[in-house]
């Protein structure tokens, strides 16, 4: 257990520090507070806050760096909601218009909280090993690493739980059947293609239902 007076003294630097990054000039400015801020976690082994800071590493928007401040300060102080009441998520698709589909279906339920995008299975490896996700959303068909290659790797060492979003995995067919086999919790079909702009609303219930019982203990 960290020494009072010692965590005491933590939660006044974090906090100067997240009072920094609020106002920081510019993005290597930001970025330099978030690494520092990291190692302060890090140092304590303040986990929900490292696991925080560590998926704010790659962000590339100025101002999405500054408006995490308020909500690492608010952890760090213990006001911020209990880290296990929300669902740490991955999304691994080589369409950008899925991710942001995904992206828009989490955001309505407040368990899910997205730490990170991938847009083919080996990148997607790099991001599971690095941020250690509750949940992956996985494609199947992606370069590079597709999603049964993926799957065979994550079966080895990976984190967390695993659900496919493919067009490939309608139900009992045999992309299904395998990314089941080797061990996905669910496979939910994009209903009308990989592009399809309607996949929120068509599918969206049926991703939240299959990701939420993915979790279930």
């Amino acid at each position: 257990m960290t020494d009072p007076e010692l965590l005491a003294a933590f939660q006044e630097e974090f906090a100067a520090g997240c009072a920094a990054l609020a106002t920081a000039p510019d993005l290597t400015a930001a970025r330099r507070q978030v690494a520092q801020l990291l190692a302060m976690a890090e140092a304590l082994e303040m986990a929900p806050l490292r696991d925080a800071l560590a998926a704010l590493e790659g962000e590339e928007a100025l101002e999405a760096l500054r408006q995490a401040a308020p909500v690492l300060a608010a952890l760090a102080s213990g006001d911020a909601p209990a880290a296990d009441t929300t669902a740490r998520v991955l999304i691994v698709d080589d369409s950008a218009t899925i991710r942001r589909l995904l992206r828009e279906i989490l955001a309505t339920d407040p368990f899910f909280t997205v730490v990170g995008e991938a847009m083919d299975g080996s990148a997607g490896l790099a991001e599971l090993a690095r941020l250690r996700p509750d949940l992956t959303l996985l494609d199947l068909e992606m370069p590079v690493l597709d999603g049964m290659g993926f799957l065979a790797e994550w079966a080895l060492t990976g984190p967390g739980e695993v659900v496919v979003v493919s067009s490939a995995a309608h139900p009992g067919s045999p992309a299904a059947l395998e990314a089941l086999r080797r061990g996905a919790r669910a496979a939910v079909a994009k209903p009308s293609g990989a592009l399809s702009p309607d996949l929120a609303a068509r599918s969206g219930e049926a991703i939240l239902r299959a990701a939420r019982a993915a979790l279930e203990r």
